[in-house]
């Protein structure tokens, strides 16, 4: 081998002289020693303390603005959804006797009622500002009433109608056939 050859740098030596100038640490921050830890003043460790808190507190506010709203918003139209499914229901039960046996009518802006072909009935009383609805009548036997509430489903605020009576949740159309079946079933 000639010497020239051997003093001549190879493709591979220059490889590795510019990987070693990449990764070769900056020398102004080699000769400085790491910072130390500041011990946190008092103010700090109490802001540490309540920020998770806070943030916490501040979206489960969120969440509740939210459900107020949304019953807010749907508290008329539950209302009306009510009577219009308990009128569709009496409807169909019409339909499938061949003559009248319910008769369902608003009586007032927040009250309905429905009556059994022998004059027995039920009656809803609406109050908006409570969120209830008060079902009576003899044919129920007692006074049951309902509020609008919303509830999470699958991640999704909806809202139905909750009996603190029974503790149960019923969807609009289930708690109008269970109102009818009630006044189908009273025997006098």
């Amino acid at each position: 081998m000639s010497a020239h050859t051997a003093t001549a740098p190879s493709a591979s030596d220059a490889l590795l002289k510019r990987i070693a100038e990449v990764t070769k640490s900056d020398p102004s921050t080699a000769s400085e020693k790491p910072e130390k830890k500041v011990p946190l003043t008092w103010e700090e460790e109490e802001l540490a303390w309540y920020e998770p808190k806070r943030s916490v507190a501040v979206e489960e506010k969120r969440k509740a603005d939210a459900r107020a709203a949304l019953l807010l918003r749907q508290l008329p139209y539950q209302w009306k959804a009510l009577c219009d499914v308990i009128t569709i229901r009496c409807e169909s039960v019409n339909k499938k006797a061949g003559r009248v046996v319910l008769r369902p009518a608003a009586t007032e802006q927040n009250s309905f009622e429905v009556r059994r072909e022998d004059d027995q009935g039920f009656f809803l009383k609406f109050d908006p500002e409570k969120k209830k609805v008060n079902f009576s009548g003899k044919a129920l036997g007692f006074s049951r009433e309902y509020e609008l509430i919303v509830v999470t489903r699958e991640d999704v605020d909806t809202t139905a109608w909750f009996s603190s009576t029974t503790l149960t949740t019923e969807q609009t159309d289930d708690l109008s056939k269970a109102m009818i079946s009630i006044l189908l079933r009273f025997q006098q």
